[in-house]
């Protein structure tokens, strides 16, 4: 009896590991769909502006339409999920796997703060299917709410202060415009919000006005942090990378300077899901060196519904030919996809919020080698930067900074 008892309590341990290693592989699986979308969506972004200041939240953004494909069908849901990434996932395992992302991410202590949020509201009355709320409330820990959409002003303000009350006040106004009275059914909605400081501080004593070199238009002085310590560096065939960590060490920036006869455009188009471990855990050394980094604040609004339709989501935004009919009985379509962030750079580390509302209508590089000498990183033009999970390897936020 007693090794009976062991038998089954080893069993039971087994199975608990297996679990285990499949919700870790899933998770994994979520993180590299992520990445992948996050480059396509940034470089198709940057296509259509390409002298512009660019900040996205990747994840904000596949978060809130990994919602919107649990009511999805047909050829809609196979674009979609081909457009994200995810068809090696399962629904349910994807939906298992972005439970687990959420837990991963929302942090809260005295350094830093990282915390995810995702809300549905509804027009009151409409016959949305139980299956997809139960789905996005389980697996996304979604805030469900009826609305009256025909009273837009209300609708449009309680939708706003949600958005403002997960961000501490960094995004606003966002659903102005986004509901129209006669025909939309739903409103969905992801925020993220980060504040951290950094691990290695600047010395705002060493803060000085120098001169940055945009794409376009005239040079300008500004405000530029330096520090000369250790980094993690990397110096790449046409470019120099440095990461700067945040207090605890889960999170960090990575800071990525096109050389002179570059640019973050060119640098962008050999970065995508495949090589960004490649960019970001090969060729790093603990390097003595200088760094030199403007202090810099963004504010971005994108409506993302012909970006993603070039990436070939299309038919989630045709009135005639979208399928989501897991989420409704009657034809509905997604009327618009936008998205609103915030990023602020200091010397003592970094705020960044974003969140992405969806409306859904009813139908009407190279080899590299390492400096062995102290390096000077002065990031005085254009560059790249991310705000990444250690852990998981997830962008969570992704950004070009051509002019400031």
């Amino acid at each position: 009896m007693r090794w009976n008892l062991r038998l089954i309590v080893a069993v039971i341990l087994i199975a608990c590991l297996e679990l285990d290693f499949a919700a870790a592989a899933d998770l994994q699986k979520l993180a590299e769909a992520n990445n992948t979308f996050a480059f396509k969506l940034l470089k198709q972004i940057a296509q259509d502006q390409p002298t512009a200041n660019i900040f996205i939240s990747p994840y904000s953004a596949a978060t809130a339409l990994q919602m919107v494909v649990n009511g999805a069908a047909g050829q809609t849901k196979a674009e979609m999920r081909q457009v994200l990434g995810i068809t090696n996932l399962t629904p349910d395992k994807l939906n298992g796997a972005a439970m687990a992302a959420a837990g991963l991410l929302n942090l809260n202590d005295r350094n830093v703060v990282l915390t995810t949020a995702n809300a549905l509201w509804y027009q009151q009355g409409s016959q949305i299917k139980k299956s997809f709320l139960d789905a996005n409330r389980n697996f996304f820990s979604a805030t469900i709410k009826p609305l009256d959409f025909s009273n837009v002003p209300a609708a449009e303000k309680e939708i706003n202060q949600w958005a403002s009350d997960e961000t501490h006040g960094r995004i606003a106004d966002i659903a102005n415009g986004i509901i129209n009275p006669l025909y939309t059914d739903l409103i969905l909605a992801n925020a993220i919000y980060f504040k951290g400081q950094w691990l290695y501080p600047f010395d705002k004593n060493l803060t000085k006005e120098r001169t940055f070199h945009p794409v376009v238009g005239a040079e300008k002085n500004l405000p530029m942090m330096a520090m000369s310590k250790k980094f993690v560096y990397r110096k790449g065939s046409d470019y120099q990378a440095v990461r700067l960590p945040y207090l605890g060490n889960n999170l960090a920036m990575f800071v990525f300077l096109p050389d002179d006869g570059s640019s973050p455009e060119k640098l962008l188009g050999s970065m995508n899901g495949d090589t960004w471990q490649s960019f970001t855990m090969q060729g790093f050394d603990y390097l003595d060196g200088k760094l030199i980094l403007p202090r810099f604040k963004l504010e971005f609004m994108v409506e993302l519904n012909r970006s993603l339709a070039a990436l070939g989501m299309e038919t989630a935004f045709s009135q005639g030919k979208a399928d989501f009919s897991d989420m409704f009985n009657d034809p509905h379509f997604i009327s618009e996809v936008r998205q609103k962030a915030f990023v602020e750079v200091g010397e003592e580390g970094t705020e960044a919020a974003a969140v992405t509302e969806v409306g859904v209508s009813s139908s009407i590089g190279g080899i590299e080698t390492n400096l062995p000498k102290p390096f000077e990183m002065i990031v005085d033009r254009p560059f790249l930067f991310a705000i990444v999970d250690s852990r998981s390897g997830m962008i969570l936020f992704i950004g070009v900074v051509n002019q400031l």
